[in-house]
């Protein structure tokens, strides 16, 4: 059985200027989370995180370094719009944050940290105008008043659906194993379920429960009209102060077979994202029965 709880939370920007959208807007948004944040709720603000007494407690490292400090995975996950639209002065434009674990108690910092006016670079500004929750078992979006629902990983393996094939797109996304990084023409079924056990897997087993090994049984399965594309990635990082290159790859295909089975687990991955870098948006997972 796995068991984690998890909540879903939408922000809503007004676009205060014309500009066409960045494809990927993850690293911006996490930039500005983690400066902000941090200016929010650090009590010791001219000592390095690294010595800090605080360091295993303070909201800042406890949400947005866990990795690094507490080598445990993410304890929250973007999923930004992937577009390249133009958007006008007053268009709306969304992301997404999913909190794991206890990380939901601390949804008024994400917010606060989010909720003034944001430079996405190259005079794009946006401002904070709405913020929802997401209700995974409606497929609906509801205002967010004062208490953030959590929602339990387990309550998903009672659905089932009667489908014989889904459709699947992968938003740019980064798997690694055995210290290679996977190309998108590499890209199999065997890699799909590899992808998935480990990442709902290390979830269960840092903000929840996994009481048995993760089985899918992947003969029963098989990936027709797979469409993938490299999809690598620039992103700044503050902390080596240099461009970085993210590899990722992207596209659809349908999955066919007895569906049953693993369909519980794709939905849980609508919320967590898949493979590596969900802090900055990469996984973006969505299934189109």
């Amino acid at each position: 059985m796995v068991e984690f709880e998890f909540s879903r939370i939408r922000l809503e920007y007004t676009t205060l200027t014309d500009f066409k959208q960045p494809y990927f807007l993850g690293s911006s948004f996490r930039g500005v989370l983690g400066k902000r944040l941090k200016k929010i709720v650090c009590i010791k603000p001219r000592e390095d995180c690294k010595v800090c007494e605080f360091n295993k407690t303070c909201p800042y490292t406890v949400i947005f370094e866990t990795e690094l400090y507490l080598n445990m995975p993410s304890k929250y996950v973007l999923q930004p719009e992937y577009d390249l639209k133009q958007l006008k002065e007053g268009d709306k434009l969304n992301i997404d944050i999913t909190l794991l674990g206890f990380a939901s108690n601390y949804w008024e910092f994400i917010i606060q940290s989010l909720n003034t006016v944001i430079n996405l670079g190259k005079e794009r500004f946006i401002k904070q105008s709405a913020v929802y929750y997401y209700h995974p078992f409606a497929s609906s979006y509801e205002p967010l008043k004062s208490v953030v629902p959590r929602f339990n990983a387990k309550d998903f393996f009672d659905i089932r659906t009667g489908k014989e094939e889904i459709n699947i797109r992968l938003f740019p996304t980064s798997l690694k194993f055995g210290g290679k990084y996977i190309k998108a023409s590499e890209f199999n079924k065997d890699y799909l379920i590899k992808a998935i056990v480990s990442r709902v897997s290390n979830v269960a087993q840092n903000y929840g429960s996994k009481t048995d090994k993760i089985f899918i049984n992947k003969s029963k399965l098989e990936i027709a009209d797979k469409n993938m594309k490299p999809s690598p990635l620039k992103r700044w990082s503050n902390r080596k102060k240099k461009k970085m290159i993210v590899p990722a790859f992207e596209g659809s295909f349908k999955l066919k077979g007895d569906i049953n089975e693993i369909y519980p687990y794709l939905l849980i991955l609508e919320n967590i994202n898949l493979g590596k870098s969900t802090s900055f948006g990469l996984g973006v997972v969505r299934t189109d029965l």
